[in-house]
């Protein structure tokens, strides 16, 4: 789900005319400098929590207007336009273009962001987020020993599971 959102400028502002929301959101769209804010849900299957991750593009119009200025994709766009421009408005798929690459870039943060994780809890984790958060009591050598060592247990379990799956595969007759 994606949302624009107004800057610090306007949030005291009241609206109390329901037409207005729709000039708003115009106006909003016309602002080269907005925010847009993709939130990713996890919900275990017990849903007794969950955990949002938002990622924000700042000044949005400006990345949407940007975006074929990169010669890599000026060049996807260039292909694409001859291949499909004879069957759609050339408009229209340009904004189905914007809208992949847009798509594209969310991927892309993610998997940085996936990226940071795992070498974050790799190399050290966050201490500090077991002492404030988890009450942690170990010295913080400990904690990086242990952390590594769960580590290697999970790998050694996920390397197991794999190697049986994969001989489960190749018993199977074809």
């Amino acid at each position: 789900m994606g949302l624009f959102s107004r800057s610090n400028k306007d949030k005291d502002k009241k609206d109390t005319n329901p037409n207005k929301v729709t000039i708003d959101l115009e106006k909003i769209k016309k602002n080269k400098n907005r925010d847009y804010t993709y939130n990713f849900i996890y919900e275990p299957p017990n849903k007794k929590w969950s955990i949002h991750t938002y990622v924000t593009i700042n000044n949005f119009g400006v990345f949407i207007d940007d975006m074929l200025s990169d010669s890599s994709f000026r060049e996807d766009w260039d292909a694409i336009k001859e291949r499909f421009g004879k069957k759609v408005d050339e408009q229209e798929l340009l904004k189905v273009f914007k809208f992949y690459v847009f798509n594209s870039y969310l991927l892309g943060s993610l998997y940085e962001a996936m990226n940071s994780i795992r070498s974050n809890l790799k190399s050290s984790g966050d201490y500090s987020t077991y002492i404030m958060e988890f009450d942690g009591k170990l010295d913080e050598l400990t904690f990086k020993y242990l952390l590594t060592k769960i580590g290697e247990y999970y790998d050694e379990k996920f390397a197991k599971k794999y190697e049986q799956n994969k001989e489960q595969k190749d018993e199977q007759p074809k």
